[in-house]
């Protein structure tokens, strides 16, 4: 195949890995500066000629073929375009999932990712390619949602979870295996949020639900230990948390004296403590926030401005300080799409940002909205990504970023074109393309089971991650064609309200997921 003759710089640079730059460094190969490579391009392609470098795995010979044409062409550096939002594949690594809730880069290159179908996948090329490291598993005959995902380290990372039994997963290989973190009794039983300040003190919040125990929990000695701290006196909900240092950090989310208490009676609380959460202090508390709203992601830019994401089924709104949080003021969304029901939140620049979600009270249209005067003014950004949970920035860089919704997004002036819908869409999985199919008993289900498939579970949740239904359980199964139906009602066998409700199909160590909308469950 041949080179392409067009490629510059820009492209080139994309070619080498985090572990090709620390390889080839020390045999004095600089990868990631354009002069060094120039000057040393001939060594350069000779080592990937051989299979030298990359270490443990050969370049594709339509990339060697490339190098070599802009080697031929003089090296040029060309011109880098406006960084623009383009989706990542990371729908391509697995089968189609409807949502990725949270992400984590420790480079450009590297990071990770974790979504509805309950995977960690991770990345070593800045989204070009991702590997699925991690399915999770039924436990009993439940399932487990992951929520949020930090690394502190490329070897050592936390991954939390919304399922209860199994709250906090963690890994001290770099992902390649998950095993099960003990919690004291008095943790949240569900980890919505995580904070890494390094290998031995890691933060962990939640929950996201009002009717369960809100707890901070912590550990300084690399996870070996934990202590749990109650925050129902601060808090009914705590979803994020940020940490600068060991001592001082945030965590946010709302509170309601509610004695039955729902997301409708929430009120925000952004909460600061600067002695390692023994006390905190509700930096809005003198603020007033209409009843219905409260604190769901939260991002500094640099140590006097950060934001904090309002979610609210009728509402668009972002807190902004500017002084290091310890006065707050709300900024509503005014994009003339009406966004609100918002989740994440992420400037790139004290002026330039982004928010996204939901999109509205139905939670189905999963809008995106930014601002390019510091959140005076919105504009529709729907082309940016959809159903944003997180936003991802790297300290000193306005060329790149991430963000995690209806699948990984990336921020960038990479040349490559961005991924055509058929390569985003996974090879044919178990789910029919008509998997869902409204009927007067309910909702149909079509899935397709492969030769020797020995295990088949479908769960239903709702949108705040509770497991509402075990569908279907099938043991040795038979392959082929099968159809089940959900009466669209939960497992106490009570209807379930009208809204969106996550699916997965889980068959043996794989698994599929995807959204449904109830407009009536009459």
């Amino acid at each position: 195949m041949p080179g392409d003759d067009s490629a510059t710089w820009q492209t080139i640079k994309t070619f080498f890995t985090p572990l090709d730059i620390d390889h080839m460094a020390p045999r004095g190969l600089v990868l990631d500066d354009f002069a060094a490579v120039k000057a040393d391009v001939e060594s350069i392609l000779e080592a990937v000629e051989s299979g030298f470098m990359p270490p443990g795995r050969r370049w594709a010979p339509d990339r060697v073929d490339t190098f070599r044409t802009w080697k031929d062409a003089g090296c040029p550096e060309g011109v880098a375009e406006t960084p623009t939002w383009r989706p990542t594949t990371a729908t391509s690594a697995t089968t189609f999932g409807f949502r990725y809730d949270d992400i984590c880069f420790l480079a450009p290159e590297q990071g990770w990712a974790v979504n509805s179908n309950g995977q960690i996948l991770h990345t070593e090329d800045g989204g070009t390619t991702w590997v699925k490291q991690f399915q999770t598993p039924i436990e009993g005959s439940r399932p487990v949602y992951l929520r949020c995902i930090r690394f502190a380290s490329p070897t050592v990372g936390w991954a939390g979870t919304i399922s209860g039994s199994t709250r906090l997963f963690g890994t001290a290989d770099g992902g390649a295996t998950w095993t099960t973190v003990p919690l004291p009794p008095e943790s949240p039983p569900k980890i919505c949020g995580l904070a890494v300040v390094d290998e031995n003190v890691i933060y962990a919040s939640g929950t996201n639900e009002p009717r369960d125990p809100c707890a901070i929990v912590k550990t300084g000695d690399g996870g070996r230990t934990w202590t749990a701290r109650s925050m129902e006196d601060h808090a009914s909900a705590l979803i994020d948390i940020l940490f600068f240092d060991a001592d001082h950090g945030f965590v946010v989310g709302g509170k309601t004296d509610d004695p039955n208490p729902g997301h409708q009676d929430l009120t925000p609380v952004v909460l600061e403590t600067t002695d390692g959460g023994d006390t905190w202090v509700n930096r809005v508390a003198d603020l007033e926030f209409p009843v219905g709203e409260w604190g769901w992601k939260l991002q500094f830019v640099d140590d006097n401005l950060g934001f904090v994401a309002l979610e609210s089924f009728d509402h668009g709104a972002i807190l902004e300080t500017l002084d290091g949080g310890k006065a707050w003021r709300r900024l509503p969304i005014n994009d003339p799409q009406e966004n609100k029901n918002l989740e994440g939140v992420g400037f790139i620049d004290p002026q330039v940002g982004w928010v996204g979600g939901w999109g509205d009270a139905e939670f189905q249209s999963g809008k995106t909205s930014s601002t390019r005067d510091g959140g005076q003014t919105w504009q529709d950004a729907n082309d940016v990504g959809s159903f944003i949970n997180r936003f991802w920035f790297f300290e000193g860089r306005d060329d790149i970023a991430y963000a995690s919704g209806r699948t990984v997004y990336k921020f960038s002036t990479d040349a490559a074109p961005p991924p055509t819908l058929a390569a985003l869409m996974p090879t044919r999985g178990f789910l029919e393309p008509t998997a869902l199919q409204a009927t007067d008993r309910g909702t149909r289900f079509d899935y397709t089971l492969p030769d020797g498939a020995r295990s088949v579970w479908l769960h239903v949740w709702d949108r705040f991650g509770n497991v509402v239904r075990t569908v279907a359980h099938e043991e040795d199964a038979a392959p082929g064609s099968h159809s089940v139906t959900w009466d669209r009602r939960d497992d106490s066998g009570a209807a379930v309200q009208p809204g969106s409700y996550i699916y997965r199909l889980t068959v043996d160590d794989e698994a599929e997921s995807g959204v449904t909308f109830l407009q009536s469950t009459a």
